[in-house]
């Protein structure tokens, strides 16, 4: 995915999606574009939540798919962020663990 889409999708998941998901607590990121299937990470309290499908499949979906109609599938990754991965070894780290 270019710089540009991706720029493109982070400000409609700010804009649009993240506003509906905050109100519950959580959130979504977009991780990458495979042909027509956007790939996300959910954040917050969406991660792991009961409803997490039918969030994404009925909500989610149907948005980007107004907006950008090539995306016709999501799929949700389970992998966590390169932020919290950092965080983790400089707790480690800073503890004496390697």
């Amino acid at each position: 995915m270019s710089d540009e889409l991706y720029d493109t999708f982070t400000q409609f998941f700010d804009a649009d999606i993240n506003q509906y998901l905050g109100e519950h607590g959580g959130g979504a990121e977009v991780v990458e574009l495979r042909g027509n299937e956007l790939v996300i990470r959910m954040l917050g309290e969406c991660r792991g939540c009961l409803s997490m499908n039918d969030t994404v499949n009925g909500v989610i979906l149907k948005k980007v798919s107004a907006v950008f109609p090539f995306v016709k599938k999501i799929c949700v990754t389970d992998d966590v962020s390169p932020e919290v991965c950092e965080m983790a070894c400089s707790l480690f780290t800073s503890h004496g663990y390697k």
